[in-house]
């Protein structure tokens, strides 16, 4: 019989789902193991010791035991509760999108302490602005610390400056953007203000995000870009990505 491995670390609850009668099957990042699924048991019950430290978008203090490949939940208190991101709907669907790209992209079970902290970072800021660029910085912070960072400083085929095109592509399949001499049908227009937006986000101090003005339009293609991009790192679109359609497309213009 293998031996049980104790873990006490920091989670954050990134999906919650029940898993035969009243125990939840959870998706966490955690601190020191990373992405990983975890059993929780009788958490749906009313009278769970644990249903408090298992929420969905809550950080917890957990104890897992591993067996098999498989964890369990054996503690969970939870240490902050995000209570501004249930009190404001558009806050809770920018908040949901987040934990399925973390959910999406991240790999299992690989501990990155610089990944947790943009994680937990990334509720604590949009739990205070939902703001349309704090979601695409968020993105892109994700996206270039995995190593998706498309090329936006020239053609990502022929590899020239891109700096007196008249108009420039976006493409999938070549990794960045291209001038129109490499373009293929199926590229995206990209203006030169959202690639700049886009290059930016990946620079700017977090913090500061909210400080950045970008006309609406400009937004706008970033938002539709990053979602093409995004999908095409995943396999799939985001569920939480049809939610913000609903809503009218990008939240808090």
């Amino acid at each position: 019989m293998s031996p049980r491995q104790y873990y006490t670390t920091d989670a954050l609850v990134l999906r919650s789902r029940k898993y035969r009668e009243a125990d939840g099957l959870l998706v966490l990042l955690t601190r020191r193991l990373g992405k990983v699924h975890a059993v929780a048991k009788g958490i749906f019950k009313p009278t769970s010791s644990m249903r408090g430290g298992t929420q969905l978008l809550t950080l917890n203090q957990m104890q897992l035991y591993e067996s098999k490949g498989l964890y369990t939940v054996t503690q969970s208190e939870c240490q902050e509760a995000f209570l501004l991101l249930h009190d404001q709907l558009d806050s809770m669907v920018a908040a949901s999108c987040w934990a399925e790209l973390l959910e999406t992209l991240l790999p299992e079970a690989q501990q990155d302490e610089e990944l947790f902290n943009l994680a937990l970072s990334g509720l604590y800021a949009l739990s205070l602005d939902a703001a349309p660029l704090i979601r695409l910085g968020l993105e892109t912070r994700l996206l270039n610390s995995l190593g998706y960072q498309p090329v936006l400083d020239k053609c990502a085929d022929c590899l020239k400056e891109v700096d007196t095109e008249r108009r420039l592509y976006f493409s999938t399949e070549t990794g960045g953007i291209v001038c129109a001499k490499c373009r293929k049908p199926n590229d995206s227009v990209i203006s030169k203000e959202a690639t700049a937006l886009w290059q930016g986000l990946g620079r700017i101090d977090f913090s500061k995000l909210n400080r950045i003005k970008g006309k609406v339009e400009v937004v706008k293609q970033l938002d539709d870009i990053l979602e093409i991009w995004i999908s095409a790192q995943a396999g799939k679109p985001l569920k939480s990505w049809n939610v913000i359609k609903m809503m009218g497309g990008i939240i808090n213009d």
